[in-house]
């Protein structure tokens, strides 16, 4: 590969050298604490969202968003990071907070309030305070949530008995999303979900103009919850359906659920039972129980067969820490779920196969890999890719 001369001499010139990005930090993620949810935002079981960038969840209201924000709140606080809440809707549950182990006496509160201008000038000012990309990626903002944010001119009009639809709105929430992403810090933006009136594609669109969606670097959507029953039809909670909006780390359209617990909270445990049976690490012994081939069941080393289960779990006993961490820590778990998620454990067949230079090869030389397959292994409906997941109001743009 041919050496960057013009570069060489930009890294000798200070004054140049400095305008160039030299510092190569790597990659690190902060988890949600349900690990399903890690890997609709990273593609990782250890990952969640990215530091240093943008992340979204869109869901419906009391669908869980706010109880992920605020495991992902814990886990930047237990790291050291500095830690922020802008609060749009009045709704910090300091009670709730300090009960998941979250000093708040060490997290910033800006709010409540969902003007636009005051919440530009508090992020602009915290930016200020940041020196370093190191200090700016450790600083953590949890934005509850999108969706309230108005201008001033709204209130004005408002006081004014005006009956005039604002048309600027989009304009004023893209403004503040060029803003946070300018600051460079890790923000994890709360944001709602409206019906869509087309008849195919996805059920929910997300608001609030593109801007934000576009600095995003990882968007879940939630777009079904269901109530889930134990067998004494009691209520463990609901299960709310995601899939993934945008993604630069993981799939887009790939899809998981995730359940928010009737007695509170979200679990860590729950959404993956399918992916476990499917490679091959669960299995049925005789229907209604379940258990783990390595773990439950030993494998004859000679002949390849299954013993006899030592254990068998009902599903109602299935989520919790004594089953699924031995399956998290699983090599041949991990993969699967990966390879499923992430783009990483695939080959980009653009990136491998030069075209202008296949067409001077040989016949024989030609490949018959369609790169289809990875697309099917996502569990995407090829006919659903059609139904857009963003909004596509003009003003927005």
């Amino acid at each position: 590969m041919a050496k960057n001369a013009l570069l060489a001499k930009m890294k000798k010139d200070k004054d140049l050298a400095d305008l160039l990005h030299t510092e190569r930090i790597p990659v690190e993620w902060l988890s949600t604490n349900c690990i399903s949810v890690n890997l609709v935002l990273s593609g990782k079981i250890k990952g969640g969202i990215k530091k240093g960038s943008i992340s979204m969840i869109a869901a419906g209201s009391g669908w869980g968003k706010s109880m992920i924000g605020y495991s992902v709140l814990k886990a930047a606080q237990d790291s050291g990071m500095d830690c922020f809440i802008v609060d749009t809707e009045n709704s910090v549950n300091y009670d709730l907070l300090t009960k998941l182990g979250i000093n708040m006496d060490e997290v910033g509160v800006h709010g409540p309030t969902n003007s636009i201008p005051k919440i530009k000038q508090f992020i602009a000012k915290l930016s200020a305070q940041c020196g370093s990309l190191q200090q700016r990626r450790n600083t953590f903002v949890l934005f509850d949530s999108w969706g309230p944010i108005i201008e001033d001119q709204v209130l004005e009009k408002a006081q004014q008995g005006s009956s005039a639809v604002n048309m600027s709105s989009a304009k004023f929430k893209n403004e503040l999303a060029n803003i946070i992403l300018s600051g460079g810090f890790t923000t994890l933006v709360m944001n709602h979900v409206y019906a869509s009136l087309e008849m195919f594609g996805d059920p929910y669109k997300i608001p609030g103009g593109m801007r934000i969606i576009f600095n995003a670097d990882g968007i879940v959507l939630g777009y079904s919850s269901k109530k889930e029953r134990d067998k004494g039809k009691n209520v463990l909670g609901k299960v709310v359906t995601c899939a993934v909006a945008k993604g630069r780390s993981a799939k887009e359209f790939v899809k998981t659920k995730y359940l928010i617990l009737h007695a509170g909270g979200v679990s860590p445990y729950y959404g993956l039972l399918d992916e476990a049976m499917e490679c091959g690490v669960v299995y049925k012994p005789k229907p209604g129980y379940y258990a783990r081939i390595g773990y439950d069941t030993k494998v004859d080393p000679e002949t390849g067969e299954l013993g006899k289960p030592e254990r068998m779990w009902k599903e109602e006993e299935l989520y919790c820490a004594k089953f699924w961490i031995p399956l998290y820590k699983d090599e041949t778990f991990r993969h699967y779920v990966e390879s499923k998620f992430a783009f990483e454990e695939q080959v980009l067949i653009n990136a491998n196969e030069d075209v202008l230079a296949l067409m001077n090869a040989g016949y024989e030389d030609l490949s018959e890999n369609t790169g289809i397959a990875m697309v099917n292994r996502t569990g995407a409906n090829l006919d659903e890719l059609d139904g857009d997941i963003l909004a596509e109001d003009d003003d927005d743009m």
